[in-house]
């Protein structure tokens, strides 16, 4: 063998014995360079501030020219009234406040009363409609009875009236209230030189403004 083969040899034994051993050499894990936490923010989110709707007032609920609608308990369609009169009260009462309301007489278009007259009632609204601290709306039929001492008078709701008609003529009168028990009133009522008698009868305000009745 020449000197040059046996050099060449030589070299292939040591470049097959370093392979060898880079093979076998355990693999070094590299060392992960620590990465800068990045700070939160620290704004404050602002609170979104909503504002309340503000409560509808109307001047009045219903128009003179405006069928109303009401419903006795037990029935189960309403009773259909026309507005006859219409008037703009304002009461100096007893309780010595001054209370602003309409003051509506409502006619039934579907019932007569058995004598064959009207089927009516006043219904006294408060205005203006939703008014914070006012009255609640109260409802009146005519009544036979007549008012007997030894009743508590309604301070809130008897006094001195006068009134400007919508309908008609402008007038005045006088309101006399009595408690006739824990869920009745009884009205003395002057007006235009008239006098009728009415109780009280429970009633709320529905849907549409219908008058729900728990009395009949």
């Amino acid at each position: 063998m020449s000197a040059a083969k046996a050099k060449k040899s030589m070299l292939k034994r040591a470049k097959a014995k370093l392979g060898k051993t880079a093979r076998t050499r355990p693999a070094v894990a590299k060392r992960a360079k620590p990465r800068a936490a990045k700070a939160k923010s620290t704004k404050a989110k602002s609170a979104k501030v909503t504002s309340a709707a503000p409560a509808i007032v109307r001047p009045f609920r219903f128009t003179a020219a405006q069928t109303v609608q009401m419903r006795f308990a037990g029935d189960k369609k309403p009773e259909h009234f026309r507005v006859d009169d219409m008037a703009d009260a304002t009461l100096a009462a007893l309780d010595g406040q001054t209370r602003f309301y309409f003051q509506y007489k409502l006619i039934s278009n579907d019932k007569k009363q058995p004598d064959g007259s009207d089927r009516s009632f006043w219904f006294f609204d408060p205005k203006p409609v939703g008014a914070a601290g006012a009255t609640a709306p109260s409802l009146w039929r005519a009544a036979r009875g007549e008012i007997e001492d030894g009743h508590d008078v309604v301070r809130s709701h008897s006094g001195n009236f006068s009134t400007r008609s919508v309908t008609g003529y402008d007038g005045s009168g006088v309101c006399h209230v009595v408690k006739l028990d824990e869920t009745t009133d009884r009205m003395r009522f002057d007006f235009n030189g008239k006098r009728e008698f009415c109780d009280s009868l429970p009633v709320a305000i529905g849907k549409g403004d219908m008058l729900s009745v728990s009395g009949s």
